[in-house]
């Protein structure tokens, strides 16, 4: 109390004891208690809560996460879900709902069944259900959550995102040595990643430990730390990655094992022979043709004048990012295609991810219901009635999608020609001759057409009035003309959208 009055004395600030909390650590609560009568405060219990994030609590427990995974929860209300479309609502989970957790999945790791219940959530407000509603999943979270190289739509999964995060603490472990983090953690756990120390239970243990997993399942993500040399001083020639993937004791245990100075730096053991440090000469065999190969391996080293620096090697710029890990653990652990999501960036983000299901043939159409056992008591296609209703019928070779297309090809001045499928389609449209961004603007208006097609389809089904076909081709003329025009960079008329797309410059 007395130090408290001098500071208040000092700045001028009074501090309200009442209004106080008396927190121990390793104390007993009956000395807690007593002090904080005495002192006429009120005694604070953990866990707490301290600028809007739980303290105190064990991480490890899944009770301890309740408080984020509501934070999740309290950024869906179901009018979001009901209002904003698949676009809008993919749009929120990358930015939005991929950044709530991260203060608290920066320093832990987040257990297992806690990242399932997050996914889950992100799921649910995807696809639009709400509570205990059910949808069918017409493609797995799985394969949303992949990036677009790998034919998914870039998501990014949570498990990924923690994993990252954990990292980070190792790269700031081994890059910046001098630094008090470094002291402090090497004086409790010591220098060596690849062991754990005495305190099981320690966060940093933990983080070590999860590292040791990933590369027992394959991703060794210290090996992508390295050490570029410049004078040699500050790199241990043995113990660091400095020349290619792996630490030298390892590719030469016999000659590591003879020597005297195991911590010395390169410097030290370039400056003269390096068999001079070693217990005893060299006695043939094994030890003759691992020194000869070490001196092969380093006769390319060339020291300079500058410092030593750690680097990371998977980006160009060589320094470390968070988003380097989540994208190699994404690429290790999530599903992977050979072809890519196609991704027109002149287009809504609703009409990309509605292109990308007929790619996987995954609209609800009648045979696609049916094959989900769902009761369809008509499976005839609802605009012709004259084949079954799936992906490829409704959308390429059904009477009036012949007509669009052909009135499409016209009007981009282009030889039409009969197509049964997504991928006919795909391979006709890879043979099309036109500039790059012309094409994109070409094909950007096909997934309009596709999209037009099936809004007609449902309100032929559900909508009280029936949609006329006279206007769909002008609808699709209109609308891809609005969502291109706003998103390009250059400006076009509207005559020569209408007279000549293949010739807008852009």
């Amino acid at each position: 109390m007395h130090v408290l009055n001098c500071f208040s004395l000092s700045f001028g600030l009074k501090i309200n004891i009442k209004k106080s909390h008396l927190l121990g650590v390793g104390i007993p609560n009956t000395t807690v208690s007593t002090a904080a009568t005495k002192l006429g405060c009120s005694v604070m219990k953990t866990p707490f809560k301290y600028l809007g994030v739980m303290v105190g609590g064990c991480l490890s427990k899944i009770k301890a996460w309740d408080d984020t995974i509501g934070k999740l929860k309290s950024r869906l209300s179901k009018w979001k879900s009901k209002t904003l479309s698949i676009g809008g609502r993919l749009t929120l989970l990358k930015s939005v709902l991929g950044s709530t957790p991260i203060y608290c999945m920066s320093l832990y790791k987040v257990p297992k069944t806690v990242l399932s219940s997050m996914e889950s959530i992100r799921r649910n407000f995807f696809y639009g259900s709400q509570g205990k509603e059910k949808k069918i999943t017409w493609v797995k979270w799985s394969k949303v959550l992949a990036a677009k190289k790998h034919g998914g739509l870039g998501v990014s999964s949570f498990y990924a995102l923690n994993r990252a995060l954990l990292f980070k603490w190792v790269w700031r472990f081994i890059s910046q040595d001098n630094s008090l983090w470094y002291r402090v953690i090497s004086s409790m756990h010591g220098s060596d990643l690849q062991k754990c120390s005495s305190f099981r239970s320690s966060t940093w243990n933990a983080i070590i430990r999860e590292v040791n997993v990933l590369k027992a399942q394959g991703v060794d993500l210290i090996s992508h730390c390295k050490k570029r040399v410049g004078n040699g001083m500050m790199t241990r020639f043995w113990n660091d990655i400095w020349i290619g993937n792996t630490q030298l004791r390892y590719l030469f245990p016999r000659i590591y094992a003879l020597e005297v100075n195991k911590m010395c730096t390169v410097a030290d053991k370039l400056q003269g022979s390096v068999d001079l440090s070693l217990r005893h000469t060299i006695r043939g065999g094994i030890e003759t043709q691992q020194l000869c190969h070490l001196q092969d391996f380093l006769g390319q080293v060339m020291l300079s004048n500058s410092v030593d620096r750690w680097v990371w090697d998977l980006n160009g710029s060589k320094v470390f990012r968070v988003k380097d890990v989540r994208n190699l653990l994404d690429e290790s652990f999530l599903p992977k295609d050979a072809t890519a999501t196609r991704w027109i960036k002149y287009m809504p983000i609703k009409i990309n991810v509605f292109s990308w299901t007929v790619s996987l043939d995954r609209l609800p159409t009648r045979l696609n219901l049916e094959r989900r056992n769902v009761q369809v008591p008509y499976l005839m296609c609802p605009i012709c009635n004259s084949a079954l209703e799936d992906t490829s019928h409704l959308l390429f070779s059904c009477g009036l999608a012949t007509d669009v297309v052909r009135l499409v090809c016209r009007w981009w001045d282009l030889v039409w020609t009969p197509l049964g499928s997504y991928s006919e389609w795909l391979s006709w449209f890879n043979s099309v001759r036109l500039g790059s961004k012309v094409k994109e603007l070409l094909e950007g208006v096909f997934y309009v057409s596709w999209w037009c097609l099936w809004n007609f389809r449902n309100q032929l089904l559900f909508a009280a009035q029936n949609p006329r076909k006279d206007v769909l081709f002008d609808d699709i003329v209109t609308r891809s003309f609005t969502w291109c025009l706003a998103r390009c960079n250059s400006s076009f008329s509207w005559d020569s959208w209408l007279s000549h797309p293949s010739l807008i410059s852009l």
